[in-house]
C-alpha cells in the first residue's frame, strides 16, 4: 500500500487518521460531486465544516513537495549523513526519528513518526490524539523484536500483507500479554537500524534511563558528544584497538597525529579497493567541520573516517544478527552461518578456526578466536565466497566437437508470466528461469515515461 493512499473517515484508537484504500470522492451530504465543482475546493470545505477531520484531509494548497516529515538513511561521506556502522549510530538515528507504517489486524495502515527518547527509555509516536503519556512504549516492556512478516497481523492480513516488503517489516513484542506492534519502514536499511538498535537495548538494559542529551561514542570510538554513553560491544572494542595499533605504527613521532597523506595511505592499505580521492575528501570534510587550520589527522579522526568509509551496512546488519549484538563471531557462529546461509553442510569448527585466523585482521581477535566486522567483510569478499566454481575459471569441458553437438539452455521472453503477447512482466519469471538452469536470457528494455 502506498503512503498516498486515501485516508478513511474513521479515527484510530489514538485518535489519529488511519489510511485505507481510497474511495470515490463524495459531496458533503449528497454523496456526489456536482458538475463544475473542483475536488480541492470540496476537500477544503469539508475540512472547515468538520474540525475532527482536519488531521485526515489536509489542505492541498498547503502541501509542499518534499515537505513531509520523512527520514531516510544515506551512506555518503558527508558529516550530515553519517554512515551507520555501530549500535550508537542506530540509536542516534532512532532518536532523530523517522516515519514508520503501523499495521493493524483490520487491514488498516497508520502513518506515524516514531522517535526514541534521549534517555533511551521509551518510544514515542505522532500524530496521536492520545495523551503524551499514552502515545509511548516503554523499552523495558519489550520482550522481543522480530524481523519480517512473522506475526499474526501480517500473516492474516491477506492482500495487504502481500504488498508489504518482507525485508522492511518488523514487529515489537511487548507487555505481559505479548502484544505485537507491527511496523513497516520505508526501506530495508531503516528497518535494520530499528531492529539493531532495539535489540541492542534489550541486550544492554543498563544504558536505558541515563541522563539525556544524545548518544555518545561507542567503546572509545568517535561519538557525537555527551549524553548517554553506549557501551562498546566486544567486536567494536576489538576494531578500535586494531585501528589504534595500526595508527601507532605510522605515528613515528608518537605525538598522536599523522599527516593527511599518511592517513589516506593507511586507510587504503587496510581497506583495499576504496578510492584514495574518497578517503582524502572525507578527511578534508572532518577538518573543515572542526575548523582546523592544519591538515594533520588525529587517531580519533582516523578511526572515525575508517568506520564511516569502510563499513558496509549490509555486512554490519548481517553480523549483528549472527552474533547476537556482540558484533563478532566465534567459530560456532561462523559454522552456523556457513551451514544455514551458505549451504556448506560439511563445514567444521576446525575449518572455521582456519578461516578466522586467515581473515581476521586484529591480533586480539585471532588470539581469542573471534572474527570482527572487518574480518567478516574480508571473508565475504574473498574468492572462497564466490558463486563461481573454481574449476570453471578455465575450460573444463571438451569443446572440440562441432557446435551442433552442444545444447545451450536459453529462455525467450521469460520475464512474461502468462502468455507471450499480453502477459504480465515480472522479475519472478527471470528468477525461475535461472533457477531451472537457464544460461542465456533475453531482456527487453524500453524507454520509460520520463
Amino acid at each position: 500500500m502506498s503512503e498516498r493512499d486515501g485516508c478513511g473517515d474513521g479515527l484510530s484508537s489514538d485518535g489519529a487518521p488511519d489510511c485505507i484504500p481510497p474511495r470515490a470522492p463524495r459531496g458533503r451530504r449528497s454523496g456526489v460531486i456536482l458538475p463544475g465543482q473542483e475536488t480541492d475546493s470540496i476537500l477544503l470545505e469539508n475540512v472547515k465544516a468538520a474540525p475532527r477531520r482536519s488531521s485526515i484531509i489536509k489542505d492541498p494548497s498547503a502541501q509542499k513537495v518534499g515537505g513531509g516529515r520523512k527520514k531516510t538513511v544515506s551512506f555518503s561521506s558527508m558529516p550530515s549523513e553519517k554512515k551507520v556502522s555501530s549500535a550508537a549510530d542506530c540509536l542516534a538515528f532512532m532518536q532523530g526519528g523517522c516515519e514508520l507504517k503501523k499495521i493493524r489486524p483490520n487491514s488498516r495502515v497508520y502513518c506515524r513518526f516514531y522517535t526514541l527518547d534521549t534517555d533511551l527509555s521509551c518510544l514515542h509516536w505522532e500524530p496521536s490524539k492520545k495523551d503524551a503519556d499514552r502515545a509511548r512504549l516503554d523499552v523495558f516492556s519489550i520482550r522481543e523484536v522480530r524481523t519480517g512478516k512473522s506475526t499474526e497481523t501480517f500473516l492474516h492480513n491477506g492482500p495487504l500483507s502481500d504488498h508489504l516488503a518482507e525485508e522492511a517489516a518488523f514487529s515489537i513484542i511487548h507487555g505481559d500479554d505479548y502484544q505485537s506492534l507491527d511496523l513497516v519502514a520505508l526501506s530495508a536499511d531503516v528497518a535494520n537500524i530499528w531492529v539493531t538498535g532495539l535489540r541492542y537495548l534489550l541486550a544492554h538494559p543498563s544504558i536505558i534511563g541515563g541522563a539525556g542529551g544524545g548518544v555518545g561514542g561507542v567503546g572509545g570510538g568517535p561519538g557525537d558528544g555527551g549524553g548517554v554513553t553506549v557501551e562498546g560491544s566486544l567486536g567494536n572494542k576489538m576494531r578500535m584497538e586494531w585501528l589504534a595499533a595500526e595508527f601507532s605504527q605510522v605515528d613515528e613521532d608518537g605525538y598522536g597525529i599523522v599527516s593527511e597523506d599518511v592517513a589516506v595511505t593507511t586507510v587504503c592499505k587496510l581497506c583495499p579497493g576504496i578510492k584514495e580521492a574518497k578517503v582524502r575528501l572525507r578527511f578534508k570534510e572532518i577538518q573543515s567541520c572542526k575548523e582546523k587550520l592544519t591538515s594533520h589527522v588525529t587517531r580519533e579522526e582516523f578511526q572515525e573516517a575508517f568506520c564511516e568509509l569502510c563499513t558496509r551496512p549490509d555486512v554490519y546488519f548481517l553480523l549483528v544478527q549472527l552474533s547476537q549484538d556482540r558484533e563478532c563471531l566465534d567459530p560456532q557462529d561462523l559454522r552456523l552461518f556457513l551451514e544455514t546461509e551458505q549451504g556448506l553442510s560439511l563445514a567444521t569448527t576446525e575449518g572455521c578456526w582456519e578461516l578466522l585466523k586467515r581473515y581476521e585482521p586484529s591480533a586480539q581477535g585471532r588470539e581469542r578466536g573471534l572474527m570482527g566486522l572487518d574480518g567478516f567483510a574480508r571473508y565475504l569478499q574473498s574468492s572462497e565466497c564466490q558463486l563461481l566454481d573454481p574449476e570453471h575459471l578455465g575450460v573444463c569441458q571438451d569443446m572440440n566437437l562441432p557446435l551442433s553437438h552442444y545444447y545451450i539452455s536459453t529462455s525467450y521472453r521469460s520475464y512474461l508470466l502468462d502468455d507471450q503477447v499480453h502477459g504480465k512482466a515480472d522479475l519472478g519469471g527471470l528468477i525461475r528461469a535461472l533457477q531451472t538452469g537457464c544460461r542465456c536470457l533475453e531482456l527487453g528494455v524500453t524507454d520509460g515515461p520520463e
